[in-house]
């Protein structure tokens, strides 16, 4: 842990920043091998417009605020409101059979899911175990609670949604799996270079307006 003047913040932390735009390299054999390695079509790209369709209708009306998806593998990671210490590891072909979405996802619209997280940080303003965390820690929890007034804004999340589609079939790269985030509008993207591109959901645009 950094300390003093030098002291660094985490790359994404607690606090927000939309103007996030970060690259971080990856295994360097990897990027110069990424022409030889063809990517293999997967049931995923078979039905990747349905699936996406799925993966905006978790994050908009149900407990799912961050979701992980494995385009390579068809591996779809949950975090849920309702059970927010858990992570649930879920097939992209079971996604793709609506039973199994309301059986598995609680419903809750979106400006319910950013009130109740409110509240859970609230709780934990008023739990003992708030005073382990420094003055400053304790400070930026109380104003980020404050001033959170939306958990994110949908039109940037249906952009981005609409063109991760676009990002498996750039020239020469293709994405391997992608992370959003609900509560720090953030979306971390994975590609087969081994490298990795970290931004805020209003900064994606100019990813897919620049590369794609």
């Amino acid at each position: 842990m950094n300390t003093g003047d030098n002291k660094k913040s985490a790359l994404v932390g607690y606090g927000f920043d939309e103007n996030l735009m970060q690259s971080v390299k990856g295994d360097e054999g990897l990027k110069d091998s990424v022409y030889n390695r063809e990517r293999t079509q997967s049931i995923v790209d078979d039905n990747i417009d349905e699936l996406m369709d799925v993966i905006l209708f978790l994050l908009l009306s149900t407990g799912i605020y961050r979701i992980v998806i494995g385009l390579n593998n068809g591996e779809i990671k949950t975090s849920s409101v309702f059970d927010p210490f858990n992570v649930e590891i879920h097939l992209a072909e079971d996604l793709l059979v609506p039973d199994y979405v309301f059986d598995h996802f609680g419903m809750i619209a979106l400006d319910e899911k950013e009130a109740l997280i409110k509240r859970y940080y609230q709780m934990l303003e008023h739990d003992p175990a708030f005073e382990y965390l420094s003055d400053e820690w304790q400070a930026a929890f109380h104003q980020r609670n404050q001033i959170m007034k939306q958990l994110t804004d949908e039109s940037e999340l249906r952009y981005i949604v609409e063109h991760i589609p676009a990002l498996r079939n750039l020239d020469g790269y293709y994405l391997r799996s992608a992370v959003i985030n609900l509560f720090n509008s953030t979306i971390s993207m994975s590609f087969n270079c081994d490298g990795t591109q970290i931004m805020s959901h209003k900064k994606f645009r100019e990813f897919i307006e620049e590369y794609v």
